[in-house]
């Protein structure tokens, strides 16, 4: 994994990463609904495109698939 920005903050990346952690092996991950839990969870100043990317980057670490169905403007 390549090393994180600067505005990048680690109580992102732990709940990121519990979320995958939980996550069944054979469904993807759903990044519109990832988010929305994320956002629930934890108060960050990062977009949704840049909690996306951190989601899409560590999915791929774990083997996991993402389904990318979330709409552009959200």
């Amino acid at each position: 994994m390549r090393e994180l920005p600067r505005n990048i903050d680690a109580d992102v990346v732990l709940a990121i990463g519990h979320q995958l952690d939980d996550h069944a092996k054979m469904t993807p991950v759903s990044i519109a609904a990832a988010i929305a839990d994320l956002r629930k969870a934890v108060k960050t100043k990062l977009t949704n495109d840049e909690i996306e990317l951190l989601l899409v980057e560590m999915a791929g670490a774990r083997g996991l698939s993402v389904k990318l169905d979330r709409d552009a403007g959200t």
